[in-house]
């Protein structure tokens, strides 16, 4: 039976159902209008600083699964309109998710100062950027670039060195980063973007990519304060940074996703409004019907898959909150990995699919510049090379069920 609080609780939940509904739909709308690149992007981060989307981490981090849900509709919304804004922005909402969510009791100090953060945030409305790692995409024979760390006389941390990969390099307020300790371990910081100490290299994307704004950062004699600090510890900042990649692959799959469905609505409005004859659209032939219902059929499918993480990432921070044993947080740890990345892997597979499949029915007028499609199918391959390819993923899992060990193939934690 239900109470006044719990109505009261769910009145609130459709409230900010529908207020993210509306605030992305105006944004993908005003997006849509923009005429040159330049434009899209101005009005994108005008607009989204002022919507309540950026925000959601800090105000649903004890809902996790909540903070998913609509975390991944407005990604999906905002991609139809634009994949590379929308991929861009995935790096703040994915890195501050999981800071604001992840339960770390064993570090109060870590705790006290993720909140600080999470909450400045949505104090100043800010866009966090997250610096990639950089080594897992680098030709060989390359450096492996990262950033130095080394604590002053005066307690003070100073960061030289280079992170090779930035979404919203010039757009975001903040940047979270990671950087090598003097003995060898991984930290964790953040810092305001903007500084002399830090500067942007030339775009890495041109072309179809270039709203995610992906440019290489130089630090130079960056200095940090004690409070600018996440974690010194290895750790921690793997277990933020696992934590993290895990939101990342599930979220940014909703973006592929989204862009796919963009195709797929060149794909009706063009079976509706040619015709194979004088009187009947292409909509009307069995064989046009067949060849798109496998696309709306396999992008349904990938919807469903993509939406199962958030009841996944709750169970996980619930065994934490409540400190279960060990087997069974290390069991949810590894299934919520494995299942981010079953979705990422399945779902931006399939948008790549589905993004062909869109092309071969429209023919070559889809390929006309200034037609979504064209932008699209350069746009779209990106999805399944990042964080890791697929290749990397498929020996991994080939390797771990290759075995003696009967396979089961269930997530037992997660789903058990």
């Amino acid at each position: 039976m239900s109470t006044p609080e719990t109505e009261t609780e769910l009145s609130e939940c459709e409230a900010l159902k529908q207020q993210v509904r509306r605030e992305a739909g105006e944004v993908a709308e005003a997006v849509e209008a923009a005429e040159t690149n330049e434009e899209k992007s101005n009005v994108f981060f005008k607009m989204i600083k002022q919507s309540c989307i950026p925000y959601l981490p800090c105000r649903l981090r004890d809902d996790p699964e909540q903070l998913y849900t609509r975390s991944y509709e407005a990604m999906f919304t905002l991609a139809r309109a634009s994949l590379p804004l929308a991929v861009g922005f995935a790096m703040h909402q994915y890195n501050l998710a999981a800071l604001a969510t992840l339960p770390v009791p064993a570090e109060p100090e870590f705790e006290n100062r993720r909140k600080i953060l999470v909450d400045m945030v949505e104090r100043y409305q800010s866009i966090l950027a997250i610096s990639s790692f950089g080594t897992n995409i680098r030709a060989k024979g390359t450096l492996d670039n990262n950033v130095m760390v080394k604590e002053n006389e005066r307690g003070e941390f100073v960061c030289n060195g280079c992170k090779n990969f930035q979404s919203m390099a010039t757009k975001a307020d903040l940047l979270l980063f990671s950087g090598y300790l003097e003995n060898g371990d991984m930290g964790m910081f953040y810092c305001q973007l903007g500084t002399k100490a830090i500067t942007p290299g030339p775009s890495l994307f041109a072309g179809a990519m270039s709203l995610t704004d992906t440019k290489p950062l130089t630090f130079e004699n960056l200095v940090l304060k004690r409070r600018q600090v996440l974690s010194l510890t290895e750790w921690l900042t793997y277990r933020i940074s696992n934590y993290a990649t895990s939101w990342f692959e599930a979220l940014v799959s909703a973006a592929y996703l989204g862009g796919a469905a963009r195709a797929l609505e060149e794909v009706r409005k063009f079976g509706l409004s040619v015709s194979h004859n004088q009187d009947e659209p292409l909509a009307k032939l069995d064989g046009f019907n067949l060849e798109a219902g496998r696309l709306f059929a396999q992008h349904r499918s990938c919807l469903a898959l993509g939406q199962s993480f958030g009841s996944v990432a709750a169970k996980y921070c619930k065994a934490v909150i409540e400190e279960s044993d060990m087997e069974e947080e290390n069991g949810l740890q590894d299934d919520l990995m494995d299942v981010a990345g079953s979705i990422k892997y399945t779902c931006t597979k399939a948008a790549v699919d589905i993004v062909a499949g869109a092309r071969a029915l429209i023919g070559t007028r889809g390929m006309r510049v200034g037609h979504p499609i064209h932008s699209l199918t350069e746009q779209i391959c990106f999805g399944p090379l990042h964080p890791i390819i697929p290749a990397r993923l498929e020996r991994e899992i080939g390797e771990e069920f290759l075995t003696e060990e009967p396979y089961y193939g269930l997530y037992p934690w997660a789903f058990g």
